[in-house]
């Protein structure tokens, strides 16, 4: 008979270099922390904290740096989203509609030859009830011209909506699907055509990370089986040009293929790069009421196809007088014959004197397009539309006709910047949606960064003491310190492991019963489950 002696030996965090910062981590504790409460841990374990902001912004980059990487490594529960995006159906163009071609000038829209309403039953599921058209982006099929060269598959880039009585009907302005994009329509006489418009691709929001999940269930299911509920399975690009999935055909889909950046266009949102000075720059014009006065820091970023780019560098702008707002002047972008580059501004309040008199101050900037403005953008009263420069516009005032900002409390319920990956990933489902559905996504996100003080990471409490360990194994690295770094780092990754442990448990997983055991003495002979690997 064996007999096992076991002696359970228990460690503290006060054995060996583990000393360093012992009051603030407990076992038995857990505690709530936001950005300053990590940083200070992590100057208590280093026994080092300078009075100098240069030293706390790389601390704070190494917290910001550790939590993105991590957060988006694994599909933790605390990492998921799901959101409904909805599909957009198949519509055609009025019987109206004509393409112009000119010697002289470059034709690249459609004239619809007709107005078209919300409650056109021919535009409704062209156009959106606002100032956002939610077939920008689609594909359109134009033909019935008598011009061989003028029929085709195109990208929509734009679509100029009736902006009142006696405008002209809206234009829809296009790009050939081609490596050579341009359109210059042949022929001197207007021609009507005919034109199917469809939504190939579902952009993906712009945090998604990594795609989980696609399925259809909120909705109700018709007898006939429109808007079938049911898992959407991912089929690989490759296996999808195997089968030769057709693109025209729509009913309940089964599958969707991943794209990333736009599938069919040689140009994408990513190729154009806003710059303060050269694309834009912000100045002031004078308005009752004005903006509080203080210095200001101002981004711009494009909008294309109903995705953003990245955000440029900041411009500083001073308001010094009472009644003042910002200017914004920015560049035509369409002189090139190039359609549908608007532009979208965030502001920061750098030092800013409120109604109160105090100095306000954000690490942080606010996404102005939040903002609603009444402009009537739309034909009829009661329209409205956000704060999004049109790309012809090149210089507009800060609307105050139906917006006051009389007061610094009021640029607080603006929301803040939010995480923009830039190069957004697309889905193409199998078949098309048949009318518009609810398309249900699962995916991991990208956090906004812990730029304010009282920022707190969006993972469990738990969580923290692995980022200030991460945290300090690099700033040790820094202060070339190896064994230090070597320490926290192997202190990290038993964190990570329970991490791992108690927020992977949703992962699908597979397992195979083995053998009976038979056990020592009197114990009964017993299963063990296996995992397979990579399940």
């Amino acid at each position: 008979m064996i007999f096992r002696l076991f002696i359970l030996i228990s460690l503290n965090e006060t054995v060996g270099p583990a000393s360093y910062g012992a009051g603030f981590f407990s076992k038995n504790k857990r505690k709530r922390m936001n950005l300053q409460e990590m940083r200070n841990m992590v100057a208590s374990i280093l026994d080092y904290d300078p009075d100098v902001q240069s030293y706390r912004d790389q601390i704070n980059r190494f917290i910001n740096e550790s939590y993105r990487n991590w957060f988006v490594s694994r599909p933790y529960v605390f990492s998921q989203k799901t959101v409904d995006i909805y599909s957009m159906p198949d519509c055609d163009l009025p019987a109206t509609a004509n393409i112009q071609g000119s010697n002289s000038n470059i034709r690249n829209f459609i004239n619809t030859g007709a107005v078209l309403t919300s409650t056109d039953s021919t535009g409704v599921g062209f156009v959106n009830k606002g100032f956002f058209n939610s077939h920008e982006g689609s594909i359109i099929i134009v033909s019935g011209d008598d011009e061989t060269s003028n029929n085709g598959t195109f990208i929509i880039d734009k679509i100029d909506f009736d902006t009142g009585a006696g405008s002209p009907a809206p234009k829809v302005y296009v790009s050939r699907m081609s490596s050579t994009p341009q359109v210059d329509w042949s022929g001197t006489v207007a021609t009507v055509v005919t034109g199917k418009v469809q939504q190939r691709y579902i952009t993906l929001p712009n945090d998604c990370v990594d795609l989980l999940g696609v399925q259809i269930r909120n909705i109700q299911e018709t007898t006939d089986g429109t808007n079938a509920l049911g898992k959407i399975y991912n089929l690989t690009r490759r296996r999808d040009e195997e089968l030769n999935l057709r693109y025209d055909l729509t009913g309940t889909p089964t599958e969707y293929i991943m794209y990333d950046g736009y599938p069919e266009h040689t140009v994408d949102i990513d190729q154009f790069l806003p710059r303060q000075g050269k694309d834009f720059f912000v100045d002031t014009a004078s308005h009752t009421p004005g903006w509080p006065q203080g210095t200001y820091e101002f981004k711009m970023s494009y909008v294309w196809r109903g995705v953003e780019s990245q955000l440029s560098d900041a411009q500083e702008l001073k308001i010094s007088a009472s009644n003042t707002v910002p200017r914004f002047n920015t560049e035509d972008t369409t002189r090139q014959g190039f359609q549908g580059l608007r532009k979208k501004f965030y502001v920061r309040l750098k030092s800013v004197t409120g109604k109160d008199s105090a100095t306000h101050e954000e690490a942080f900037f606010r996404d102005l397009s939040t903002v609603f403005s009444k402009t009537t953008p739309n034909a009829g009263a009661g329209k409205y539309r956000y704060y999004l420069i049109d790309d012809e516009e090149t210089q507009t005032n800060w609307s105050q006709a139906q917006i006051q900002i009389d007061a610094n409390n009021d640029l607080y319920q603006y929301a803040r910047e939010g995480a923009n990956l830039g190069n957004r990933q697309r889905i193409r489902l199998y078949p098309r949606p048949a009318a518009s559905t609810p398309i249900e996504v699962r995916y991991t996100y990208m956090p906004t960064d812990l730029l304010e003080d009282v920022d707190i990471p969006k993972c469990p409490d738990d969580t923290h003491r692995y980022l200030v360990y991460r945290t300090c194994a690099d700033t040790f690295m820094k202060h070339n310190n190896p064994d230090m770094a070597d320490f926290y780092e192997r202190k990290a990754e038993k964190e990570l492991l329970k991490i791992d442990n108690k927020y992977l448990t949703q992962r699908s997983a597979l397992y195979i019963k083995e053998n009976f055991i038979a056990g020592p003495l009197r114990i009964k002979p017993y299963q063990s489950l296996t995992r397979l690997p990579d399940a």
